[in-house]
């Protein structure tokens, strides 16, 4: 199955992505890996840490001969200069690229591990060494802290940000997504469903899975969103639904925000 998936352009990084990607660590195989790449996705994000390294070398034996085609994004959560180039090589070789689009420094979610990575012989060198060898062509920020990762990007050193967002934590529109816009960062989006927290809830019809990806797709600021492959078909219905149509109108957004407050509000988000 090969959806029409709608495009974005990633920020200032220039790559052209479909804006439903995919998110490591939870799929074992690269059969199925390769089932969600068929589905017209482009975009593949994964980390060092994931599945103890594993999720990298499956995802490399799955996109072996399409390589090419991909927007592939890992991360380090290594904070010194040296240990992060370790991880880099680590991920190069398990991946089976020569290169990586878009390189993040993962879980950056405290001033002191901002600091050490961005001061002396910290992640941050291996990172632009690494971007002038032409190992990584993007350098990019994750974590779950929205005050942090607006510290992050007010750097102006990340071409990339990638966190939180959904009907329920509408925070980064106002903490991060400002400062994201201003720098021209790339904005990718995980949790729309809060690993599938806000899907089924409170006793009534839940909204159509695709329109919590569609929620999040129609932020100005939000370029692409990913999906962990926890369920492949799940994954297929969201791709298609998002072929059909990506956005959300101000009705639809505002329907869906009353809904997603009403499930914060019971305490199954556990935020």
């Amino acid at each position: 199955m090969s959806n029409n998936l709608p495009t974005a352009i990633l920020g200032r990084t220039g790559l052209t992505v479909t804006r439903l990607g995919i998110g490591g660590a939870y799929c074992e195989t690269p059969d199925g890996y390769r089932a969600a790449l068929d589905c017209g996705v482009n975009y593949i994000d994964t980390a060092r840490a994931y599945r103890n390294g594993d999720d990298e070398r499956v995802i490399g034996e799955a996109i072996a001969g399409r390589r090419e085609q991909l927007v592939l994004a890992t991360k380090t959560q290594t904070r010194d200069a040296a240990g992060a180039r370790r991880d880099l090589e680590t991920s190069l070789r398990q991946l089976d690229t020569d290169y990586v689009d878009i390189w993040q420094i993962h879980y950056l979610n405290s001033d002191a591990d901002r600091e050490r990575v961005l001061g002396p012989g910290g992640a941050m060198e291996a990172a632009l060494r690494a971007k002038e060898e032409g190992l990584v062509r993007h350098i990019g920020v994750t974590g779950h802290d929205w005050v942090q990762l607006q510290r992050a990007a007010a750097t102006g050193l990340f071409d990339t940000v990638l966190c939180w967002y959904n009907c329920a934590m509408k925070e980064p529109e106002t903490i991060l997504f400002p400062e994201a816009m201003a720098e021209g960062m790339g904005v990718v989006i995980m949790k729309a469903t809060f690993t599938e927290k806000l899907l089924g809830e409170l006793g009534q019809p839940s909204p159509d899975p695709g329109d919590f990806y569609r929620y999040v797709l129609s932020h100005e600021a939000v370029h692409l969103t990913i999906m962990g492959l926890r369920d492949l078909d799940l994954f297929r219905r969201v791709a298609l639904a998002l072929s059909e149509r990506a956005t959300l109108c101000q009705e639809e957004r505002a329907r869906l925000e009353e809904y997603g407050a009403r499930v914060r509000a019971s305490g199954k988000l556990g935020v």
